[in-house]
């Protein structure tokens, strides 16, 4: 019934820099233009517009078929960003701003059915942005302008079906169908709706009804329903045709949908009247080459599948306006997702209404997507200014645009502010940044503490939650990608190596070629050779760190489902399970095994481990498709004869605890080494599902004989020197070593004379005599910034020791709160959070060993937290690892005290 004409392809494009285009009157004649480039076009997508916001003209010329002649003729654009103003044969057609969304203009009386016609496009995307929705491009990556998506010329009735909107209702097994009808509807007699399941021309059923309103509400039944689900995505496709009283046909409009219910009920999500438990990631849809657009369907299929292969049934599509090719193949394949408005910066009325303007046009046009299960309004306060506590006003506006948003689409969950404080809300959703093994206890007390017995905290005073769904809606940790396989895909160095975002995303941290700069520099080279060897350290590090948050979630029912951060890494932001053009990093191949629908775990209280210690832990299954769990659990130690199985025959519960499930004498063994606990879940109906903890096993050797003189150290670490065989002395001159935590002039001193010095200076500023030294406190609890940090060792210094490179659970407690800073570095001073710019030394590296190091993101603030630096005929070792309680206690931060005690006799450095 409705003809319709591409317009994709070939433009003429020219750059207005100085806005006098409209002033010459460039739409009244042919474009002397600069280039040709093709539509859908993003021009950032040019090296040389990379960084160019302002005007500029786009022009095409077209020929109508005399088919398109006894209709109105439509212009339709997908999205152009931000501010369209369009000519058709030098006529002023109309203009649209944002960026995201539809729009149209009826261009009947202004186009030429006999010959050439020329469309001229305007296009302004200013540089001050603050008050238009613009999500991340721009600020945190690479800004997008231009005609973005498609267009096209769409032939109608002068009566025409402008949308469907399909309301299921699953207890009835009906589609509520509301019609929303253009033009004079005094000629449509009949409605007829026929209803097939999707792709299939067979009728499940085919109604017609008389026509008698411009806004038809119709509820049809559904015979043998077929409910949408991720497991099972069916979809229906009806079509809506009108007709006239003599049974011609008017217009006749086609869209899909699918049966499904999404609610909560104490505390829990329900889809379609079953648990349902969120395994996300965050997707900001960025792409390589394309920036904003994925670059074919196949594209898509591809992610949706591996997004299914890690274990998630959930997208959250941040701040941004998601591609309807996209939403399509997550209703086809079964992907649930979680929609956002792009964000405004600044609060103005101006802002609020281009917001609302954006966030009502997204729901219109992507309603039917069974897909889509929860809205948000607004993520984290941006557009808010970061003030909705304190402030009456934007609480009032929330709980407004939350109503608002209930009446547009009374389907969906409705989350308010993502993450942060909530108002009005249907999901309680946290942002918690932690870093594991680093935070390990931090991370228990903060789901335990603030966020499950104290949900109240994440709400406005005066606002209390209502049992809504908690939900870890964004947490994760950094991961570096190998620069080797980006410059083979790209074929020479990407334009966002500098960072393509606003200065406010521009620390060194955040810039990939700050790590071309300081590898070697900083001696990183020394312990990792290449940049290639680091990433795949960091990647391995990224997957412990991943797992381990999750499965302190999975292990605590009252948390309905998380949201990592993210799917895939995004220019300079490195935390995705993917890289950046969607290469899988290093053992996430395996990471449905901590992530999937069933999920075995180990409780264990701690990693480290003496012989003869005495080894419990309760185990943990995690099942959220509520499965039979009936069948056994084998259970064993890697390189021993330790291991079990048991029995389990549990009805089909989320959760299930067994308690001291495993239990056994830790082993003698020859030397320090890491081991497994492997676990495998076996089911009746074939299931398998296997998963493991890192462990160490430690036998207590003796030490050769060494005179320590631990000068001001407390009496319990002397006692504990002597257990490990020390010889104690008080005298500086009759030490084979200084051990304190001191560094005063007596100390310095004896280490000028060629004495050697074991600094433990792990208490950073506290400490009153730390000499010339200077110390950056780490951020505590949670911080986004901290989740790009890694910390390495430089293992050849500790042969023998079972510690890896990317430090991991075998230091489970010893890692450090302070570093000596190497790169300046800022923290937050006083109530307010002012920002205090501090100084590092970057002279530490020429005049130091860096045994053990702490940097951000891409190489950057950098600092150290072991160190070795000899003087004339002295040897100092300075480290911030937290030793002094955990010698004797902790099985390799006692080994590490003893070396470092090692090779200071030695003379090592």
């Amino acid at each position: 019934m409705r003809l319709k004409y591409n317009l994709n392809g070939h433009w003429n494009f020219k750059l207005d820099e100085h806005d006098i285009g409209e002033k010459d009157q460039w739409f009244s004649r042919a474009l002397a233009y600069e280039k040709e480039v093709t539509v859908p076009h993003i021009w950032q997508r040019e090296i040389d517009l990379v960084n160019y916001t302002g005007i500029a003209w786009y022009e095409k010329q077209f020929e109508l078929q005399e088919s398109f002649k006894s209709k109105r003729v439509f212009l339709c654009f997908e999205a152009v960003d931000f501010h369209s103003v369009v000519w058709i044969n030098g006529e002023l057609i109309g203009e649209h701003e944002g960026g995201f969304t539809p729009f149209e203009f009826d261009i009947t009386d202004a186009i030429s059915f006999d010959g050439i016609n020329r469309l001229t496009v305007r296009v302004y995307d200013p540089a001050d942005n603050a008050e238009i929705p613009i999500g991340k491009q721009g600020s945190w990556y690479t800004r997008v302008s231009g005609i973005w998506q498609d267009v096209y010329i769409e032939s109608r009735s002068g009566i025409f079906i402008n949308n469907v909107h399909v309301h299921p209702n699953i207890e009835e097994e009906t589609a509520e169908v509301h019609v929303n009808i253009s033009g004079n509807t005094n000629n449509i007699k009949l409605v007829e709706y026929s209803i097939t399941n999707h792709m299939d021309t067979n009728h499940i059923l085919t109604l017609e009804d008389e026509f008698d309103e411009k806004d038809l509400v119709k509820k049809i039944n559904i015979p043998n329903v077929q409910l949408w689900s991720p497991n099972q995505p069916h979809l229906y496709d009806i079509n809506i045709k009108l007709k006239d009283g003599n049974n011609r046909l008017i217009d006749e409009y086609k869209t899909y949908f699918g049966m499904r219910k999404i609610e909560f009920k104490d505390g829990q999500l329900l889809l379609n009247g079953a648990p349902l438990f969120i395994r996300g990631a965050l997707d900001q849809s960025y792409y390589p080459k394309t920036i904003y657009v994925a670059p074919d369907d196949e594209w898509i299929q591809k992610e949706i599948k591996t997004a299914k292969e890690f274990g998630f049934n959930l997208l959250r599509k941040h701040i941004k306006v998601e591609l309807p090719r996209y939403l399509y193949w997550a209703d086809r394949l079964g992907m649930l997702i979680w929609a956002e408005v792009p964000n405004v910066i600044k609060w103005s009325k101006q802002s609020m209404k281009r917001f609302q303007n954006e966030l009502s046009f997204m729901i219109n046009r992507d309603f039917n997507h069974p897909s889509i299960i929860i809205w948000s309004i607004f993520n984290e306060e941006w557009g808010l200014e970061w003030d909705l506590a304190n402030d009456q006003e934007k609480q009032e506006y929330v709980i407004k645009m939350y109503t608002y948003l209930k009446e547009l689409d009374p389907t969906r969950l409705i989350c308010d502010n993502s993450g942060w404080n909530h108002v009005k809300t249907d999901i309680n959703d946290y942002h918690r940044y932690f870093t594991l093994p680093e935070q390990n206890s931090e991370w228990k007390d903060d789901l335990d503490y603030y966020i499950i017995n104290n949900p109240e905290n994440n709400y406005v005073p005066g606002y209390i939650p209502k049992d809504e769904p908690i939900i870890i809606s964004e947490f994760g940790v950094w991961g570096l990608p190998s620069i080797k396989s980006l410059l083979e895909y790209y074929g020479e160095e990407p334009i966002w190596f500098h960072n393509l975002g606003d200065d406010t995303h521009r620390e060194d941290f955040k810039i990939p070629l700050t790590a071309y700069e300081n590898f070697k520099k900083y001696q990183v080279n020394k312990v990792f050779g290449d940049l290639e060897n680091l990433s795949k350290f960091s990647q391995k590090r990224m997957f412990r760190s991943v797992k381990s948050l999750i499965e302190e979630m999975r292990k605590r029912p009252q948390i309905n489902g998380y949201v990592i951060t993210e799917f895939t890494d995004v220019e300079w932001e490195t935390n995705g399970w993917m890289d950046y053009t969607r290469s899988v990093k290093q053992m996430f191949e395996n990471a449905k095994n901590f992530n999937g629908n069933l999920v075995v775990m180990a409780n264990v209280l701690k990693h480290n481990f003496w012989s003869e210690e005495i080894f419990t832990c309760d185990v943990i299954i995690s099942n959220h498709d509520l499965l039979p769990i009936s069948g056994e659990l084998i259970w064993q130690i890697s390189g021993t004869n330790i291991s079990g199985v048991i029995a389990l025959n549990e009805e089909n519960k989320a959760y299930i605890q067994i308690q001291d499930a495993i239990k056994f004498a830790v082993p003698v063994v020859g030397d320090a080494s890491f081991y497994h606990l492997k676990l495998k879940l076996i089911l009746e109906n074939g299931v398998e599902v296997e998963n493991y903890e890192e462990l160490t096993f430690s036998t207590k050797v003796e030490v050769n004989p060494v005179t320590v003189f631990p000068y001001k150290m407390g009496n319990q670490f002397i006692e504990k020197l002597k257990l490990n065989g020390m010889s104690i002395t008080n005298q500086f001159e009759d030490a084979e070593v200084v051990i304190t935590n001191v560094l005063d002039a007596a100390v310095n001193h004896y280490n000028r004379r060629g004495g050697k010095v074991l600094f433990l200076a792990e208490e950073g500023d506290q400490l009153t005599d730390k000499g010339l030294f200077t110390f950056r406190r780490l951020p505590e609890g949670e911080s986004w910034d901290r989740t790009s940090s890694f910390n390495y060792v430089d293992c050849s210094y500790f042969d023998g020791l079972p510690i890896n490179k990317e430090m991991g659970w075998e230091l489970e407690g010893i890692f450090p709160d302070y570093i000596i800073p190497i790169s300046n570095y800022n923290k937050l001073g006083g109530t307010v959070g002012r920002i205090v710019y501090m100084f590092g030394n970057e002279n530490t590296p020429k005049v130091s060993r860096i045994l053990s190091g702490y940097f951000q993101g891409w190489i950057g603030q950098f600092g150290t937290s072991m160190i070795v630096q000899n003087n004339s005929s002295g040897i100092l070792t300075l480290t911030t690892w937290k030793l002094i309680k955990n010698y004797g206690e902790h099985p390799i931060a006692t080994r590490v005290v003893n070396k470092l005690i090692e090779n200071l006799i030695s003379g090592k450095a």
